[in-house]
């Protein structure tokens, strides 16, 4: 494997690692609803960076690497 597709492979499963992160929280969510607002606010907060990151990193890793690896212009 060439390091781009390594480097896109650490970005994607690092998008995993988001994506778990924001779903282990996610049955907390139901739960922190009822215990007040600034409790509500920081739940909702706690489950939705880690799903936009993770959103982020699986739907465009290649736009990413591709960022990441310019190709030099002669």
């Amino acid at each position: 494997m060439k390091s781009k597709e390594l480097f896109k492979l650490a970005v994607r499963l690092l998008g995993l690692i988001f994506l778990y992160h924001g779903l282990v929280i996610f049955p907390t969510l139901f739960t922190g609803i009822f215990g007040g607002i600034s409790n509500e606010i920081m739940v909702i907060l706690m489950f939705a960076w880690p799903m936009l990151v993770a959103y982020v990193l699986l739907r465009h890793a290649a736009q990413f690497v591709d960022f990441c690896y310019l190709e030099p212009e002669d």
